[in-house]
């Protein structure tokens, strides 16, 4: 009997902890043009986008996309009259992760703000790297009753990608891009070409000069490179040699006594 009832017990549990999330879509978007919010990391087109929160094994993670639905759905050069979108699932997800949407059918109509969520625990049965996702569901368009596929990021919607970074322990540093208040206005850092393979230039900016530790860490949060430079003050370029990186998301790391300032760099070949 205690063998039949555990199953169900555990499914009713699952459950309630999926009711019991729920996204919001972000108002600020009210007003925006037909997408989704974040958009997609782009190093050219939205380099502030993607997902912009790291996940960590064992423990708890949620991030909320908010979705403007239009009239018309543009593929390429060609537009269509749009009734309404509909998610089917979200592949790519590191185990212990879901997806909840706000209508909780996932179906969004044409004319309306709503969201997406992603929520859950990773799990020890995932490897910590990056995880990149694919949206995929469905348009329904010109009043017809049969779905047009779609998957989300693509070249004809978005380009670029989503991506979660799974971290082992809190202690690995998130590889996202980020400037401490100390710096705000005051110091920018940009990496080209962003992917890169051989060479990559660092492009600082700065109002100050001062000596800093430059520091590259991959995934899992071992440093590849390490260094001591002078920054200073008006803009200057930096390289570094990336030819023994291993491909994927690096994180930059550029920081001395009085801030730090970070930017991802993704190694392709």
């Amino acid at each position: 009997m205690l063998k039949s009832v555990l199953p169900i017990l555990m499914f009713l549990f699952t459950a309630a902890a999926a009711f019991g999330q729920m996204c919001e879509p972000d108002q600020m978007y009210a007003d925006s043009s037909s997408g989704v919010y974040p958009a997609p990391y782009d190093p050219d087109l939205s380099p502030d986008g993607g997902i912009t929160e790291c996940a960590i094994i064992g423990q708890p993670f949620s991030f909320d996309f908010t979705i403007v639905v239009g009239d018309t759905i543009t593929f390429g050069a060609f537009s269509f009259p749009l009734d309404s979108i509909k998610i089917n699932e979200v592949q790519g997800l590191p185990v212990g992760l879901n997806y909840i949407c706000n209508p909780p059918n996932c179906t969004f109509e044409k004319n309306t703000l709503s969201c997406a969520g992603l929520f859950g625990t990773p799990t020890s049965a995932n490897t910590p790297g990056e995880y990149e996702l694919t949206i995929v569901g469905a348009a329904f368009v010109n009043g017809s009753p049969l779905p047009f596929p779609i998957s989300f990021p693509d070249d004809n919607l978005a380009p670029g990608s989503y991506a979660i970074n799974l971290l082992a322990d809190d202690t690995t540093p998130c590889p996202l891009t980020a400037v401490s208040e100390s710096f705000q206005g005051r110091m920018s850092m940009e990496v080209m070409p962003n992917p890169a393979s051989g060479v990559a230039t660092l492009e600082i900016s700065s109002i100050f000069s001062g000596n800093f530790e430059l520091r590259v860490l991959d995934l899992l949060g071992r440093t590849v490179h390490q260094e001591q430079v002078e920054v200073l003050a008006g803009k200057q370029n930096l390289q570094i040699d990336c030819t023994e990186f291993s491909e994927g998301m690096h994180l930059v790391f550029l920081s001395n006594q009085e801030g730090f300032l970070t930017q991802k760099l993704m190694i392709q070949r």
